[in-house]
């Protein structure tokens, strides 16, 4: 059991969302960064939809009530172990009476606390994710509070021994300079040959209305108040929709079923951490890619998932 002393920003339960249920209108939600929660899943040997913790930019602190194994995987927000660093993309052990504490993000926003068999959380339609805005699912439809008390399964006895080697191969590109790709949407050809410009070869910045619902930008893209109306239609994590000021919204895990704002392109899924580790303030910029190149990509990515899962399944093992 992982009792809460602070939640900081949020602090949400999380797992890989409530999909297959737009049609009859309720959102994803679901993890920012799935795949960092995955990472710390496999670190564990949990099963990818294993719930998590998601901790948004510091401030959150817990208490241990149970000795049990944990992994972190996503932002680095300086995570302690009773003043000791705590591994990032490594299992590490907390016992009776510990506190894990996020001081705050020193790289990306969202860092993914899993624990050996994952969080018991509230199923809605067979998920744990927590949807804010309709108050369902996770740990009673709402971010943490202090005083909660998260159980989690049994204690795996295994000894103190390193898990170094998951490091470099498990650790998420949280930060880079490099473009997120785009896979242009129906409204990019209706922009001006300037905007178009603009979009894939300027910088945009993040604004600090930014959250889990989407990542604005703050610099417009003027010909986009010129943009004919389009009919409603669902929309996924990623899709860059244009309102009529021109300041993009990067939609993310919680947002709406259906969209009726155009849309420029979409944010390829091999991105998707990227795009959900933005801070207010940082700078982004894109890059149009195609379908070809973007499934490559995700599909390298998955085979380096597969040999991490592969290498924490010998470690357990060879621990036990």
């Amino acid at each position: 059991m992982l009792e809460c002393l602070s939640p900081g920003l949020l602090a949400t339960i999380q797992d890989l969302g409530r999909h297959g249920m737009q049609s009859h209108g309720v959102g994803v939600s679901g993890a920012m960064d799935v795949f960092a929660l995955r990472v710390a899943n496999a670190l564990l040997g949990n099963p990818d939809a294993a719930p998590a913790l998601e901790i948004t930019a510091g401030g959150a602190e817990f208490v241990a009530q149970e000795t049990a194994w944990y992994a972190l995987s996503g932002a680095d927000i300086g995570a302690v172990r009773d003043g000791e660093v705590a591994p990032l993309c490594a299992p590490f052990r907390v016992s009776t009476g510990q506190r894990i504490r996020f001081a705050g993000a020193r790289r990306g926003q969202r860092a993914y606390l899993a624990v050996v068999g994952g969080f018991s959380a509230d199923l809605v339609f067979g998920s744990a994710a927590t949807d804010l805005r309709g108050g369902f699912g996770g740990f009673h439809g709402r971010g943490l509070v202090r005083g909660d008390r998260l159980c989690a399964a049994p204690e795996r006895i295994l000894p103190r021994v390193p898990a170094r080697v998951f490091t470099s191969l498990a650790h998420p590109g949280v930060v880079s300079g490099e473009p997120l790709a785009l896979l242009p949407g129906p409204a990019f050809a209706q922009l001006s040959t300037d905007d178009q410009e603009r979009l894939l070869h300027a910088e945009f910045t993040v604004s600090r209305l930014s959250d889990r619902m989407g990542v604005r930008l703050e610099e417009s893209l003027p010909s986009a108040a010129r943009l004919p109306q389009a009919l409603s239609a669902p929309v996924a994590f990623g899709t860059l929709q244009l309102p009529p000021d021109g300041r993009g919204i990067l939609l993310g895990a919680d947002r709406q079923t259906t969209g009726g704002y155009p849309v420029a392109g979409i944010v390829a899924g091999i991105d998707h951490s990227r795009l959900a580790q933005a801070r207010p303030g940082d700078r982004l910029r894109l890059r149009a890619v195609e379908l070809t190149e973007a499934r490559a990509a995700w599909r390298s990515r998955e085979r380096q998932l597969a040999q991490l899962r592969l290498a924490a399944s010998v470690w357990w093992r060879e621990s036990a």
